[in-house]
């Protein structure tokens, strides 16, 4: 064995490619999503509060981003795995700037309430399409810089990435949106990629692998048992994410933001003590815990009779949530060809933004007609019910894989 072939000299190696690639990357990624997390808890009270619209509108303005993502997920995977996944994350942070550009527009432009709806819209939609790509190139990218051995890790941090965006963009957003106004939040959203950018550029890209690329069909029918779940399990951040302030508004409750940061704080808590766990444990027996952790948070969110108990909802669903992706991702990516990853991993989150995108308007619908805490028990279910599922996808997950 030679020097350079040491397991230690190889050990710091791998070390110092985490330092120059991994870190920066994550880094990278927390300012892009602080510009989908800042506008999270704005929306809905933009629409309610100044368009003077209902819940239901509520819900379309916030479940369009959702739609646009789940939309062009599939493409998003192709040009990361094909073409570049460098670019694909570029591409998606340029959009961003993009519709960040459109808000200040509806904010500016002394249009009617329906063509500022409608163009309000329009924002969300190039929002979704750059959120797709932003995390289909980020994953594909991570993927080829660290290997697969350390796709859990790869998931872990990307998952505290999001999340600590979102600890941090809900309670950011609602202090621009007050003390500022809208506007505020649309300039936030066009300078911040600026920054991931000037990041990103320095960071080598890699090759596209090589090989036979399935049909997207034989993609989805490998994924959607675990996106099914995955789906499930994002009904809770969901409704959190769409409802939560509404709901403290009514209770006439204080901290609505603090509801999402309590949520984003566990999230992140859990992945950085237990996110090894991962890449050792078996994926599904994870989830299982998991998903009845968050269906105990959100029933609690439920039957709270004072903001405290409300906000222990919040942090218990997001210690539930928080290994769910990389547990399902790393069970998902044995089965996967390397050249078709990002596709996969595309499709696979695309699953969870269906849940975004759907529920936000249904459940729009039962805040409506049922009050805001028949919301969170409704999605204490649907976890409950992704537990059960889970126990058939860990048994079919074996005998259907990907084969091009």
């Amino acid at each position: 064995m030679t020097q350079t072939d040491h397991p230690i000299t190889m050990t710091v190696s791998s070390l110092e490619n985490e330092k120059k690639t991994l870190y920066p990357l994550v880094i990278a990624l927390f300012f892009s999503y602080l510009t989908i997390s800042a506008p999270l808890a704005v929306i809905p009270l933009y629409v309610h509060d100044q368009l003077n619209l209902n819940n239901f509108w509520v819900g379309i303005a916030v479940g369009t981003q959702f739609v646009a993502t789940v939309l062009t997920r599939p493409y998003a995977g192709r040009i990361a795995d094909q073409v570049s996944a460098k670019r694909a994350t570029l591409q998606g942070m340029v959009s961003l700037l993009v519709a960040g550009v459109i808000y200040i527009i509806v904010f500016f432009l002394p249009l009617p309430i329906v063509f500022k709806f409608i163009l309000l819209l329009v924002g969300r939609l190039v929002h979704g399409y750059a959120e797709s790509l932003l995390v289909s190139g980020h994953l594909t990218w991570g993927l080829g810089l660290v290997g697969q051995k350390k796709a859990g890790k790869l998931l872990s941090f990307t998952g505290m990435s999001m999340f600590g965006a979102l600890a941090a963009g809900a309670p950011l957003g609602l202090w621009l949106y007050e003390s500022y106004g809208f506007y505020a939040v649309a300039l936030l959203i066009v300078a911040l990629p600026l920054i991931s950018l000037v990041i990103d550029l320095f960071i080598r890209a890699t090759q596209p692998h090589t090989g036979t690329y399935p049909p997207l069909k034989q993609v989805i029918q490998y994924v959607w048992r675990f996106g099914l779940v995955l789906a499930l399990q994002g009904v809770g951040f969901a409704c959190i994410g769409t409802f939560v302030a509404l709901y403290f508004k009514q209770q006439q409750w204080a901290y609505a933001g603090y509801a999402l940061t309590f949520f984003g704080l566990a999230f992140v808590a859990v992945r950085i003590f237990c996110g090894h766990l991962t890449d050792k444990v078996s994926g599904f027996k994870l989830v299982k815990y998991s998903l009845m952790i968050e269906a105990i948070g959100l029933f609690l969110l439920f039957v709270s009779p004072r903001v405290e108990v409300a906000l222990l909802g919040a942090v218990v669903t997001g210690a539930g949530c928080s290994l769910i992706y990389p547990a399902l991702g790393v069970e998902l990516i044995k089965g996967a060809p390397a050249q078709i990853r990002g596709t996969a991993m595309g499709v696979f989150s695309a699953c969870q933004d269906i849940a975004y995108a759907i529920y936000a308007p249904i459940f729009g619908l039962v805040a409506l007609y049922l009050g805001y805490p028949f919301v969170f028990i409704v999605a204490a279910f649907c976890a409950l019910l992704g537990c059960l599922i889970n126990i058939y996808t860990r048994k079919f997950a074996q005998q259907t894989q990907i084969n091009p």
